[in-house]
């Protein structure tokens, strides 16, 4: 089979019923020169039945043989097996927009970036509360920007490297391993657009120990049936920001300030932030992996690697 243009990684964990509405999105893409490959954390449901039940070549399964407990294993495995000029990461409970990959593809190459990232609506308790991450121009380390919007150069991870694991960092992987490309100089852009929809499985309690996963399923329909579902969800977005922008305006010059101290002396301002409210390296992660219905990073030998 020819090297498709692009390689999508989702990493997954014993979440079959949320991954059918992600790869469906995938599926429902404009640009259908891909490949998907889903990497499964040591998986023990059907996730491989749901994988092979859409019947389609250009989405693989690989299933890891131990559990790493997060997303850097899977994830550097799946770039490893990855064959096309440019990869994407998708996660397991998010979903794209048709236009995403046409978007992104487009603006790469407009910009001659390494790396180009749209922006992400995030539902947090209900489809009333969206949020919205990313931004345009330049990436900044203050930014959030979740993996599943960007897409970049395959050179690009060769010259990063891998993702580390979050038992080695106080930040969530994906931030760390952006964070590096960054202090490397690369080409990072952010383009203003809303291309990801995700459900935020880390405040919603037991959401990886319940098998049902109704806001997903709900938000899934919507986005396919509804045309302007996303110019509702942005409507909602903008108000609770500019609400809570009028809030806080002089709190947010001295954190602006505090951030750039840190940068300076190559410092992830947000490392900070998890050192002192979690405690540990990992301890992020772990409280995510809490609200979630799962217990704490297996940690080697019950040491602190």
């Amino acid at each position: 089979m020819p090297a498709p243009t692009v390689s999508i990684v989702t990493a997954t964990y014993n979440r079959s019923g949320v991954l059918r509405h992600t790869i469906e999105s995938v599926l429902a893409s404009r640009f259908t020169d891909f490949e998907l490959l889903v990497i499964g954390d040591a998986c023990t449901d059907d996730t491989e039945d749901v994988v092979r039940s859409f019947g389609d070549a250009r989405v693989q399964f690989v299933n890891l043989a131990m559990n790493a407990g997060e997303q850097s294993a899977p994830n550097n495995e799946g770039v490893r097996r990855a064959r096309g000029r440019y990869v994407a990461f998708l996660n397991h409970d998010d979903l794209w927009t048709p236009e995403h990959l046409d978007v992104c593809l487009a603006a790469i190459e407009e910009h001659a970036a390494d790396l180009v990232f749209t922006m992400e609506l995030v539902s947090y308790f209900s489809s009333d509360r969206w949020h919205l991450t990313g931004g345009a121009g330049a990436y900044g380390p203050w930014m959030h920007v979740p993996a599943s919007s960007w897409l970049f150069r395959r050179e690009l991870f060769d010259a990063v490297g891998p993702w580390r694991s979050a038992r080695e960092l106080f930040l969530a992987p994906s931030h760390e391993w952006i964070f590096r490309a960054w202090k490397q100089r690369r080409k990072l852009i952010g383009i203003p657009r809303a291309t990801v929809v995700a459900v935020s499985s880390g405040l919603r309690k037991n959401s990886y120990a319940q098998r049902d996963a109704p806001d997903n399923a709900r938000i899934a329909r919507e986005l396919h049936d509804d045309p302007h579902f996303v110019e509702r969800a942005l409507a909602i977005a903008a108000a609770r920001e500019l609400a809570r922008n009028q809030r806080r305006p002089v709190t947010g010059l001295a954190l602006s300030l505090v951030k750039r101290v840190l940068l300076a002396a190559g410092i992830h301002p947000y490392s900070i932030v998890h050192a002192l409210r979690h405690g540990r390296r990992g301890g992020f992660i772990d409280r995510l992996r809490g609200t979630r219905g799962l217990s704490p990073l297996p940690r080697r030998g019950d040491s602190n690697a």
